[in-house]
């Protein structure tokens, strides 16, 4: 695991000359293609580049070949949809992995190049459209469709007063998250990644979900704690915050008192808040496998500041879903897949 580790760390500090290595091969590849490139297309690709980089890096560093398989497909299931040649992913990878020993070391070189080849060697498994969410035999599955219908269609009162509606008429807000809201924003990433709606929908959807549980405040918050304290947080540079927001209304309409301090928040503040707010609970989020290594970071800068010692740390996020047992390898108490079982988690663990 050491010896990995380094290799990924060396990876990760070689990014920009690995790409540059890479894409000097590609141009040999495939001579005059750059040519045809825009200035954006040339920086999406420098961009994806480094995320061959940064996922290969990640896979080292977890010991999970997973991690990379699972990129992979998610690359080659886009490509599939943008109409691109699985030859531009097949020797793009390729390039990568002889750019890296162009770079590293040779030991570093070896374990990259064996984490590239077990994917490569696996990509005809690697492909197929993955399912819908869309499950008509899953609970309110009429409404959940009703609702992403709406925000599809750039119709948000529709789709948040029928989310109101529905919490009015006595369905659960548990509920409302978990089949309708989680569901929704499942598909809408699935449909982004077939090529079947723009960034724009998705972007527009996501801000009409997180409207929706602005909306839905009132119906929760009763002001009344009788649990413990959670604070939670994204970690490093991610963006995707809106999962975590789920779980910590989930904590709040359990009786807990939640700090949610949002995406892209410095280690320093994280340990801060939770000190100054006497967490009973740590909860962190990573949505992008790139971002494992500094979930470990932030533990560790959590379990060294003795204003909170002993206080138990939950991870969750899509990383930990691919691999359960990570969490433990980032140096957290405990895992949870969703919003439900993180807060049954945290109830366990402070023994309440």
């Amino acid at each position: 695991m050491d010896a990995r580790r380094h290799a990924a760390e060396e990876l990760r500090a070689n990014v920009d000359p690995i790409v540059r290595a890479a894409l000097d091969r590609q141009n040999h590849r495939w001579p005059g293609l750059f040519d045809s490139f825009s200035a954006s297309q040339m920086q999406n690709t420098i961009k994806d580049t480094g995320y061959h980089v940064s996922f290969v890096a990640t896979a080292l560093w977890a010991d999970e070949q997973i991690i990379f398989d699972d990129y992979v497909r998610w690359v080659r299931v886009l490509f599939e949809n943008l109409g691109l040649p699985v030859e531009w992913l097949t020797g793009s990878l390729a390039d990568v992995r002889d750019a890296v020993g162009d770079v590293v070391t040779p030991a570093v070189a070896h374990d990259a190049a064996s984490v590239i080849d077990t994917s490569l060697g696996r990509l005809d498994g690697l492909s197929g459209e993955p399912p819908s969410n869309m499950d008509p035999a899953q609970p309110l599955a009429g409404l959940a469709v009703r609702y992403l219908g709406a925000v599809l269609g750039g119709d948000r009162t529709t789709a948040v007063q029928a989310i109101i509606d529905a919490v009015e008429g006595g369905v659960a807000i548990g509920d409302v998250y978990r089949h309708v809201l989680e569901r929704a924003q499942l598909e809408l990433g699935r449909l982004w990644h077939l090529n079947k709606i723009t960034v724009a929908q998705e972007h527009y959807a996501t801000a009409v979900t997180q409207m929706v549980m602005a909306q839905l405040y009132r119906y929760m918050f009763t002001g009344e704690h009788t649990e413990g304290v959670l604070v939670a947080a994204c970690v490093g540079d991610e963006l995707h915050e809106l999962g975590l927001r789920m779980v910590t209304d989930h904590f709040e309409m359990a009786g807990w008192d939640t700090h949610f301090i949002g995406a892209n928040t410095p280690t320093a503040t994280i340990v801060d808040a939770a000190a100054q707010r006497k967490a009973d609970v740590i909860a962190l989020s990573a949505t992008m496998p790139y971002h494992v290594p500094e979930v470990a970071a932030v533990v560790g800068a959590l379990k060294a500041d003795e204003r909170i010692a002993g206080v138990p740390i939950i991870v969750g996020g899509y990383p930990f879903n691919l691999a359960p047992g990570l969490f433990e390898r980032v140096g957290a108490d405990a895992y949870a897949p969703d919003a439900r079982r993180a807060v049954e988690t945290a109830a366990t663990l402070v023994g309440t």
